[in-house]
C-alpha cells in the first residue's frame, strides 16, 4: 500500500490556511490542521472529508509550547512523519504605535505571527525528513513598513529572516523552506481588518489594488514551492517593487512608497 503524504497547516480552519488545506488534499496529501477555535476547526474538518479526502484537526494555540508538544507528540505516534509544514497562522493589529493603550495587544502580532512561528518550527520540524517542504507565509508588509501596521510589519519581516536563516540551516538535510508574501487576500482575517480601519487608511486602500480569493492565492503560492526559490511573491505590484528596489536608488523607491501608501495628516 502507497505510503500516505501528511501536510501540517497552522490557522487551518479557515481563510488561506483552509484553502491550503484543500488544495494540498486535491495535491494527494493528508492535511492536519491546527486551529485555536473548536467549532471553526471542526467545521473545517467536516467540509474537507465532505469532498471525499482524509483530514484531521488538532486544537492548539501556536504560542503554547505544551499544546504544540502534545499534539507533536501525537501526529509523530499516528502517522510516523509529515512532508509538508505550512506555517499560516496569524492575527493583525490596525492602529497607530502611539494610539495603542494596550500593550499587551500591541505585541499580539509579534507573540503570535512571528513568535508562533519560530516555535511551531522548531517543535515540528524534527518530524520532517529529507525531500520534505516548509512554507513560512508573511506578507508584502513584510517588506516594507506600512503606516498603522508597524508590529505587524515587524513581525512579518522577522518571519522572512528568520525563513532564510532555517533555509539555510536546513540545506544539510534537504529540506526546502519557502516564505511567501502576498498582498491583500479576502479572507474573513482581512474583513476584521478593515472594519478596524481608520478612516485616512481606508481612504488609501485604492493604492493596495484587488484582493485575491483564499483559493486562488493558496494555489499561486504552492505551484511556486519547488526548486531552489525562496522568496515567494504572487501580486504584480510586490513583484514590481522587489525588481524597481534593485536597480532604483533607495530614495526614489522610499519616495514612490511615500506618495503611494496611506499615511495620518
Amino acid at each position: 500500500m502507497e505510503d500516505k503524504k501528511y501536510a501540517l497547516i497552522t490557522g487551518g480552519s479557515s481563510g488561506l490556511g483552509f484553502a491550503f488545506a484543500k488544495n494540498l488534499a486535491e495535491k494527494g496529501y493528508v492535511p492536519i490542521l491546527i486551529a485555536r477555535r473548536k467549532n471553526k476547526l471542526d467545521e473545517a474538518v467536516d467540509n474537507i472529508k465532505k469532498t471525499g479526502f482524509d483530514v484531521y484537526g488538532f486544537q492548539g494555540d501556536i504560542t503554547s509550547q505544551e499544546d504544540l508538544t502534545s499534539i507533536s507528540e501525537i501526529i509523530k505516534g499516528q502517522f510516523g512523519k509529515i512532508e509538508f509544514l505550512v506555517l499560516n497562522a496569524g492575527v493583525v493589529n490596525v492602529s497607530l504605535l502611539a494610539d495603542y493603550d494596550d500593550y499587551e495587544k500591541m505585541k499580539e502580532d509579534i507573540e503570535i505571527d512571528l513568535w508562533g512561528t519560530i516555535l511551531s518550527t522548531r517543535i515540528f520540524m524534527p518530524l520532517l525528513t529529507s525531500g520534505s517542504k516548509i512554507l513560512m507565509i508573511s506578507s508584502a508588509f513584510g517588506l516594507i513598513g506600512g503606516a498603522g501596521y508597524s508590529t505587524y510589519c515587524a513581525a512579518k519581516a522577522g518571519i522572512v529572516n528568520f525563513a532564510e536563516a532555517i533555509r539555510r540551516e536546513l540545506l544539510c538535510k534537504g529540506i526546502a523552506v519557502y516564505v511567501a508574501c502576498p498582498a491583500d487576500i479576502d479572507t474573513p482575517q482581512y474583513a476584521e481588518e478593515r472594519k478596524n480601519m481608520p478612516e485616512w487608511m481606508s481612504k488609501g486602500l485604492s493604492a493596495r489594488h484587488s484582493l485575491l480569493s483564499p483559493q486562488k492565492a493558496a494555489e499561486k503560492i504552492l505551484n511556486k514551492c519547488k526548486g531552489r526559490r525562496f522568496l515567494i511573491t504572487i501580486n504584480p505590484e510586490v513583484f514590481l517593487l522587489r525588481i524597481l528596489s534593485k536597480i532604483l536608488p533607495g530614495r526614489i523607491i522610499t519616495s514612490i512608497l511615500d506618495s503611494s501608501l496611506p499615511r495620518p495628516k
